[in-house]
């Protein structure tokens, strides 16, 4: 006896692809608030790790904050150094998001940079004279270079870029959140965009 071969009919196949529809659009509903959770704990993690910087860079020789993009997410670590052979000392890194939140930020040019790669980084600190933002940083400071400004009797130099950070943006899903740096004061603002 010959066998017909039976395939789905058109009326099945569009019940199926509506319910597919109906499962993803609960998916993404349920993802969302989550997505948002991580934008919202970067941002604050963020915004924390600047005052801690700021609050640390006038009481230090040295205090120094690297946002800083790893395999598996953002991470922010500081490196503190109060002077007379106290050494630098580079705290544990914190990782404030995973690798499916985006970060990226402004300079005073209006250039974007986003920190898509690993390595990739923001290495940010203050005037002590002015309590401002300095430029972004090239790289930290090492104990060998605090040592030779020490020795020479010399004020610090920093690894000024030429370039100012006038925001942060950190997104993620339909979520984007937005810290704006006041260069002269060192203050921040944090707004949903």
């Amino acid at each position: 006896m010959k066998k017909k071969n039976q395939g789905f009919t058109l009326i099945e196949m569009v019940i199926a692809v509506s319910i597919l529809a109906i499962l993803l659009g609960m998916l993404s509903m349920s993802l969302n608030p989550v997505i948002g959770f991580r934008v919202q704990r970067a941002s604050g993690s963020i915004q924390a790790a600047i005052a801690k910087t700021r609050i640390e860079a006038m009481s230090r020789l040295v205090g120094e904050m690297k946002l800083e993009r790893k395999a598996d997410g953002f991470y922010i670590s500081y490196y503190l150094d109060r002077g007379k052979n106290s050494g630098v000392k580079e705290e544990h890194p914190e990782k404030i998001s995973p690798a499916g939140v985006k970060i990226s930020y402004m300079t005073d040019a209006g250039e974007e940079v986003d920190l898509n790669t690993p390595g990739d980084f923001l290495i940010l600190t203050f005037d002590r004279e002015t309590g401002g933002f300095r430029e972004i940083q090239t790289g930290v400071l090492d104990q060998t270079e605090i040592d030779a400004f020490l020795n020479s009797n010399q004020n610090i130099s920093f690894k000024d870029s030429g370039k100012r950070c006038s925001a942060i943006l950190i997104r993620g899903g339909s979520h984007t959140k937005r810290i704006t740096l006041c260069q002269a004061t060192g203050e921040v603002d944090v707004e949903e965009l």
